[in-house]
């Protein structure tokens, strides 16, 4: 009897090996796990996009006379000084009208001389007049002189009178008329002038578009004439930036581009302008990033296609993980490993006393909990989670947002317990806001054969690395794929 006990003990054991040698083999296949070193690097995040090379200020120099174009004196890359004459309109038309002009005004200016002395002359005439009444006016006085003579002195002095008054006006309208074409023949000299067709600014001509002899009609716009640019030692690339990326573009962000001309050489430059107008083609929205650039050396010129990458932000020597790990998420295989992984270890929750101590800091700085409340809630805490621990193995359940959720669950159901009505309103408007944050994820280690999930805070990614700022320290193994191994 006690032989076949033993018999009966010895086969179930066995079967209970066999059972945990499958389960441990062949439940879980064999998984090809690929990691990556998280390591210490720079991180560069770019905005890439493309511009044209345009002379930093740019005049267009144009005609307000009609005639023909007499002669030249600049030509395409001419170097020109302001006031630099370029070309000349045809002048005979304009000299001609100036001396017509200055012989008006020297008409006018005889005809107020003349004016003047018919006004002197008449002056002379008046005083003659009231002598001549005084005269008649003392010999009728006297009783010797007859009223006639009086009356015709009266009359003539009155007359001589009117005359002076006309005179006067004629001379103010004689320097009128000579004030008239003295405007007329500044008029005319500026008009002479104008011919010359003159370098408004320092430069270097990078556009013409007349030839001599072409007549040139100014009648509503200026035709124009020469393009000149600025010192080409300076230029500005207008980048077009796409609506997604504007936002993390600022002034003075550093720039390097490059142009096909000297495609191994790479120009610095840095952002001076943000035009806020948008630019909407074919349903794209873009706004004008506007780039300034040195150009020392003149290689970059006008109308150039840049290739641009605004650097907007930059990290040196600071952890760095493959961003393809941050994409990684146990599936299939990888989970079902975890779950046995998980059970085996009492490490269902992930790092259970990490993510802990975390939430009961935050716990205690935002709920502002003393140590007797704080001792409460991680009690109570504890014994939750070895409540879940000791629930039994999920088998192959997978270990999805089913399981976070019912910690969430049983948080919220110790906390509402231990917590008073205000702390927990505090706690859920606290749960509500995301325990991780905008910049907090969870990425996947493995280690000593067992997946375990690390919850990181991101920094800069340039879209094949990631910088990680906490959470991870350097020479962990990220998980970056894990596939089905051949048996």
């Amino acid at each position: 009897m006690g032989t076949r006990w033993l018999t009966l003990i010895f086969v179930a054991a066995l079967a209970a090996g066999g059972f945990y040698y499958y389960w441990q083999t062949q439940a879980v296949p064999k998984l090809d796990v690929q990691t990556a070193a998280a390591t210490r690097g720079d991180v560069r995040r770019m905005v890439s996009t493309s511009g044209t090379v345009r002379a930093l200020g740019t005049v267009d120099i144009g005609s307000q006379l009609s005639g023909n174009i007499g002669e030249l004196y600049a030509d395409f890359s001419s170097e020109v000084k302001k006031g630099q004459v370029l070309a000349r309109i045809e002048p005979s038309t304009f000299a001609t009208r100036v001396r017509e002009e200055e012989a008006g005004l020297a008409i006018a200016q005889a005809n107020v001389a003349l004016q003047e002395a018919t006004a002197e002359r008449a002056e002379s005439n008046l005083h003659k007049a009231e002598l001549d009444l005084s005269r008649a006016a003392e010999l009728v006085k006297k009783g010797v002189g007859a009223q006639a003579n009086l009356d015709t002195a009266i009359a003539a002095q009155q007359a001589t009178t009117a005359e002076l008054a006309i005179a006067k006006a004629q001379v103010v309208n004689a320097k009128a008329t000579l004030e008239q074409h003295q405007a007329t023949l500044d008029a005319a000299r500026i008009d002479l002038e104008r011919t010359y067709i003159r370098a408004p600014i320092d430069g270097i001509v990078i556009e013409r578009t007349v030839e001599a002899g072409q007549t040139v009609a100014a009648s509503m716009t200026a035709p124009k004439l020469f393009t000149v640019a600025q010192d080409l030692a300076h230029v500005q690339i207008e980048a077009q930036v796409d609506e997604a990326d504007i936002g993390q573009v600022t002034r003075d962000n550093p720039v390097s581009f490059t142009v096909d001309a000297y495609p191994d050489v790479t120009f610095k430059g840095e952002v001076e302008q943000i035009r806020l107008a948008p630019v909407a083609l074919n349903n794209v929205v873009t706004y004008t990033v506007v780039i300034d650039a040195d150009n020392p050396l003149g290689r970059l010129l006008p109308g150039m296609t840049a290739n641009v990458e605004i650097v907007t932000g930059e990290q040196k020597n600071v952890v760095v993980v493959p961003s393809e790990a941050l994409r990684f998420q146990p599936r299939g295989p990888a989970q079902a490993q975890l779950a046995r992984d998980s059970w085996a270890n009492g490490s269902m929750l992930g790092p259970v006393g990490e993510r802990g101590a975390r939430l009961l800091e935050k716990l205690k700085t935002q709920l502002d909990l003393g140590e007797d409340e704080m001792g409460k809630v991680k009690a109570a805490l504890d014994a939750e989670f070895a409540a879940i621990q000791s629930a039994g193995p999920p088998g192959m359940a997978p270990m999805s947002s089913d399981v976070r959720e019912q910690v969430r669950m049983r948080i919220a159901k110790v906390l509402r317990a231990v917590l008073s009505p205000e702390q927990y309103k505090k706690y859920e408007e606290m749960a509500r806001q995301g325990p991780n944050g905008p910049r907090r994820v969870t990425i996947w280690t493995y280690d000593d054969g067992a997946f375990w999930p690390r919850e990181v805070r991101l920094g800069l990614t340039d879209g094949n690395t990631t910088e990680i700022v906490e959470g991870l320290p350097e020479g962990a193994n990220v998980v970056v794929r894990v596939s089905e191994a051949a048996q």
